[in-house]
């Protein structure tokens, strides 16, 4: 069962991969083991060690992180969902955060963020305050997900989170990337909104979202949050400059 697989991730400037280990014994006596980068078929391996948790904590030792609802899909030695490896729809995205942007940095982007949907969408902003992906944010966290039953105010949040820690603040200077963002088949979320838009209002896995949120609230939300600049009205531009015509 994939609940006998134990995935971790590490990331840094210059690693990106994954490790895992079945917790049952093999024909060996010791544990199957994958490791390799994230996105790619991982290579697997039959060890002969008997202590699966000492190689498990080892790992942990050296900064891996656990990821529960991931598995591995023996037939493709790739990283997968726990919930449906069959699908292809993903049912939550995942976010990594550097260690080297500040709890402070979040915390501020949230309360930043929050206050002004709030001025905007009073009753969906206490719907964004209540999201566990919010709370885990607010709470510290560097990673975890966002379920796609959380709504499409947890996508926007993190895409807008995103486009905060990349353009502003400390983690701007950063020569990598502050967050990743990808989903259950560790494809990267999209940087274009307007392609993100377009998978919102096309694809089969936010069909149900669309009913309660159609495409054209989920853009005013992005603004709202700061996922995307507000286009400028220039209907209410004042301005004392006679036009000039060519």
């Amino acid at each position: 069962m994939s609940d006998d697989i134990r995935v971790l991730h590490y990331a840094d400037k210059t690693s990106d991969k994954y490790w895992a280990i079945d917790t049952r014994p093999n024909a060996k006596g010791g544990h199957d083991v994958w490791y390799g980068r994230r996105g790619k078929p991982l290579v697997y391996r039959s060890s002969d060690k008997a202590d699966w948790r000492r190689q498990y904590e080892a790992k942990l030792r050296k900064g891996y992180l656990k990821f529960k609802s991931l598995t591995i899909d023996r037939s493709t030695n790739m990283v997968v969902s726990k919930d449906d490896l069959e699908s292809s729809i993903p049912n939550q995205f995942w976010f990594r955060i550097s260690t080297q942007v500040p709890e402070t940095q979040i915390a501020s982007f949230l309360a930043s963020a929050l206050n002004t949907f709030t001025e905007q969408f009073r009753d969906e902003a206490t719907t964004l305050a209540s999201l566990p992906v919010f709370k885990s944010l607010l709470s510290g966290s560097h990673s975890g997900g966002a379920e796609l039953s959380e709504g499409p105010l947890a996508i926007l949040l993190l895409f807008a989170l995103r486009r905060h820690l990349t353009e502003q603040g400390p983690s701007a200077s950063l020569s990598f990337a502050p967050i990743e963002i990808v989903d259950d088949d560790n494809t990267l979320l999209t940087d274009s909104f307007d392609e993100l838009a377009e998978l919102y209002g096309t694809s089969k896995e936010f069909s149900d979202m669309r009913q309660s949120c159609p495409p054209a609230d989920f853009r005013k939300y992005a603004i709202a949050l700061g996922a995307i600049e507000a286009p400028i009205d220039l209907t209410v531009i004042e301005s004392n400059t006679k036009a000039a015509f060519f």
